[in-house]
């Protein structure tokens, strides 16, 4: 495995996640699949692959570096390669509004691992509401016309309002 560990840092360098049959392929290797979760230990055993990370998504193992990716990172794209995208924004929302007690900027989803453009960005406004489950997760625009999300399990609707139009530059006396 000690052969695939330069592709899975330049793969994680891109923010992406591989399997070692899709490392093996670009390599020209073989790979046997039943020795995948053994190799990998053997592997972190030395500590100059200690970053290698692997994480299991379906029935696929799933490759990143620690130097390039953070693991909330990973199991977002994950979530986002199994075809789980309202289920991670939404469990997103719901991490910021209860651990972080700010709001989830809805610009935040333009950058990786989402990449949504502006069509995307309107179905997920469109479609969050109606997903099972999501009935504490609530869509509004601040002062400068910028959408944000918030989860009522952490956030009232008006402190919500509040956090979002907060203007740390802002002068008072």
């Amino acid at each position: 495995m000690i052969e695939l560990v330069g592709y899975i840092r330049v793969f994680s360098q891109h923010g992406r996640l591989v399997t070692a049959e899709q490392i093996t392929a670009v390599a020209g290797l073989e790979w046997d699949c039943s020795q995948t979760v053994s190799r990998y230990i053997s592997l972190i055993l030395n500590g100059d692959y200690a970053d290698i990370q692997m994480r299991l998504s379906g029935k696929d193992h799933y490759f990143y570096s620690e130097k390039f990716i953070v693991e909330r990172y990973a199991e977002q794209w994950l979530a986002l390669n199994r075809g789980e995208d309202l289920e991670a924004i939404a469990a997103q929302i719901r991490r910021n509004s209860c651990r972080h007690t700010a709001v989830f900027e809805e610009s935040v989803l333009t950058f990786a691992p989402y990449h949504y453009d502006e069509l995307k960005l309107a179905s997920t406004r469109d479609q969050l509401p109606q997903q099972a489950g999501t009935e504490d997760i609530f869509y509004a625009v601040d002062n400068q016309g910028k959408g944000y999300y918030y989860s009522t399990q952490g956030l009232s609707h008006s402190y919500a309002e509040v956090l979002a139009n907060y203007d740390p530059y802002e002068w008072s006396y």
